[in-house]
């Protein structure tokens, strides 16, 4: 069996407010964009400790596609930046120096429960 070394973390916009979600987990809604982006960094940090590699993606606003804005290998440490490579996960380019953000095809949405 293969272990799972991988998570991706939305930063989601519901009615609800700014959320964060990973591996069908939805955290409590958040304040603002701001604090949502905190905290899916500290729990793909946390992620990393584990041996994850780990992503985050946010939404500019609801309906939106989400854009890389964090991410890092579990094996070797941060890489947080828009302009590094990303761990090929999730439906994210293998490496976003390689492909301008216009280039870039819609990352998956997942879908929003009640």
């Amino acid at each position: 069996m293969d272990a799972r070394t991988r998570l991706a973390f939305f930063i989601l916009k519901t009615h609800a407010g700014w959320i964060v979600r990973a591996d069908g987990y939805v955290y409590p809604p958040c304040a603002d964009k701001a604090d949502a982006l905190a905290k899916a960094i500290r729990e793909a940090q946390a992620a990393e400790r584990l041996g994850f590699d780990s992503v985050v993606l946010a939404q500019s606003a609801a309906g939106e596609n989400c854009t890389v804005c964090w991410c890092c290998t579990g094996s070797r440490g941060a890489i947080g930046g828009a302009a590094l490579a990303v761990p090929a996960m999730a439906g994210v380019p293998p490496s976003l120096s390689q492909q301008p953000p216009l280039s870039q095809p819609p990352l998956p949405q997942p879908e929003e429960r009640p």
